[in-house]
């Protein structure tokens, strides 16, 4: 009788990624490991007769898929609120508000999320009093697709109390009118002051999204996820701990996917007890890991608030803006530091991204370390200058590949087409030397790896000399994001000792053709030896 903790894979392409084997016909799992690679003779060999042989039946047999940039807290809770991404029209946005509004009490907060007016026509962000004409009774926000800029309106700031007297929080926007009325437009730290007001769903409604979320990723083929969690109070105290690493906890054992965490907070001594807690009491292997300290230096392009050397082609009074002093943010990638922890710095614009490598240059030099592995999330304009230097300390570019997909088509306008020369530039990046790891942001933009190879490789004819390779590509998914979270000896690669973290696809990436490899299908995702998703035939 087979054993079903040992299994033998075989019968299609098995690419490794291990550049040493790349391409095996068999792959043998005892458990949770992968403990033979090889002909199916050899793998047969040394796993015994009582195996369960898988045949792949032609499907393509990879290592499983990690998102090195997502926020899984803002994920859940998205799936709790209503989507605004088929919104198309102020219209329409009043509509699918009016008929949210028929649903709740009237004290009942409505959130919305994934707002984007580059849809509307004129591309221009509603303000309060479009809101109040289909809500007036029910505090209402929505929230940009970026998650940097939302809109409240008229009893929404009541409830929160802002008006015109408040004082903006530093590294934040209340914007007002000619008039000096608010707006109901709120960006940055302001934002807290409306989700303080705002109260957590209940534990079970939390529980349940989270099992939809982790099925979600799985069906993606994602094994492993780097999450940005906050750690500090956000929403309305209700006498349950509202931060999200909390939360996070409290629905671990519903969540498939191992996460590498980043703690968000504004307060590092926050982080360093969390840290010192998880190391005394975790391993390795961890299913959760607090891997390093999360940073904020601007913005975003859609809000307009990622910090640039010149003014937006589209609006020339605006370069956005650091969401913090450089001496503030300088102290805390001090902590994080000289705690022998990682730290990843959030940079969009060309200034930002700078000034993070400057900074990154100076803590270096300062307090030097081998082996940091310090991180620039976003890494969206690069000069090549700033390329350069990220090669030369060691800084890891964390990228979001389905952002060219989202913004090709109006980038462009935003901060014109010479500008656009520097921004994601994947091929520059890898070319240097620099390690490139990807994610999706999600909630922001959907975790498919799938849907980020199409990006990497085609870039939807957005400046195509900085097209990677598909070989590149899967390098950024897979052993290059076990490297950006010191995971490498463990996952990445399908080779002896490491998870049998897999994913089965219904065609081979190497060998699809460049505009159809977003038409690959996930067919199967494996977790540590265990099946969590699969396409029944």
């Amino acid at each position: 009788m087979a054993n079903s903790d040992n299994k033998i894979i075989f019968g299609g392409p098995i690419i490794t990624i291990n550049q040493n084997q790349p391409l095996v016909e068999a792959v043998g799992m005892r458990g949770e490991k992968i403990v033979s690679i090889g002909s199916l003779e050899d793998v047969k060999q040394a796993m015994g007769e009582k195996c369960t042989l898988i045949d792949l039946k032609g499907n393509t047999l990879l290592p499983g898929f990690t998102d090195c940039h997502m926020h899984p807290m803002s994920y859940i809770n998205h799936l709790l609120n209503p989507d605004l991404t088929d919104v198309k029209s102020l219209i329409e946005l009043q509509s699918h508000l009016k008929d949210e509004s028929k649903k709740r009490n009237e004290d009942e907060f409505i959130i919305a999320y994934n707002f984007n007016e580059e849809k509307f026509d004129n591309a221009i962000l509603p303000n309060r009093w479009d809101i109040d004409k289909s809500c007036p009774n029910h505090p209402v926000f929505i929230l940009r697709y970026d998650g940097h800029i939302g809109i409240a309106n008229t009893k929404a700031l009541k409830i929160a109390k802002l008006d015109e007297e408040t004082i903006v929080p530093e590294g934040g926007e209340i914007r007002k009118d000619k008039n000096g009325k608010l707006t109901g437009v709120i960006s940055e730290k302001a934002l807290n002051l409306i989700f303080s007001s705002i109260s957590i769903p209940d534990d079970e409604l939390i529980k349940a999204a989270a099992i939809k979320a982790s099925k979600y990723l799985a069906q993606r083929g994602l094994t492993s996820i780097h999450g940005v969690i906050n750690a500090d109070s956000r929403f309305k105290e209700d006498n349950r701990k509202t931060d999200e690493f909390s939360l996070y906890q409290s629905i671990q054992n519903n969540l498939w996917q191992d996460c590498y965490t980043f703690i968000e907070t504004e307060y590092p001594e926050r982080f360093i007890e969390l840290s010192n807690f998880f190391i005394q009491k975790g391993k390795s292997d961890d299913e959760l890991k607090i891997g390093g300290l999360k940073l904020y230096l601007d913005g975003s392009f859609g809000a307009k608030t990622a910090c640039m050397f010149e003014p937006f082609t589209d609006a020339p009074e605006e370069c956005g803006f650091c969401v913090i002093e450089e001496e503030d943010i300088y102290e805390k990638m001090k902590v994080a530091h000289n705690n022998s922890s990682q730290i990843i710095i959030h940079a969009i614009g060309d200034k930002a991204n700078r000034l993070a490598v400057d900074l990154y240059k100076k803590l270096l030099t300062e307090f030097p370390r081998n082996d940091h592995r310090h991180r620039i999330e976003h890494a969206s304009m690069l000069t090549s200058d700033v390329i350069r230097d990220m090669a030369t300390y060691g800084i890891i570019a964390s990228c979001q590949p389905p952002f060219i997909t989202s913004e090709y088509n109006w980038i462009a306008k935003r901060i014109g087409e010479e500008r656009c020369k520097y921004t994601y530039p994947m091929k520059s990046i890898v070319h240097a030397g620099v390690v490139l790891a990807s994610g999706s942001d999600c909630p922001v933009e959907d975790p498919s790896p799938i849907l980020g190879l199409h990006a990497l490789v085609t870039r939807n004819s957005f400046v195509p000399k900085e097209c990677l390779s598909i070989e590149e590509a899967l390098k950024s998914y897979t052993i290059n994001a076990a490297y950006a979270a010191f995971e490498e000896k463990i996952k990445g690669t399908i080779e002896v000792g490491k998870y049998a973290d897999l994913v089965i696809l219904d065609k081979n990436p190497l060998n699809s053709p460049e505009d159809k490899i977003r038409e690959i299908r996930v067919m199967e995702t494996i977790i540590r030896g265990k099946s969590v998703f699969k396409i029944s035939h």
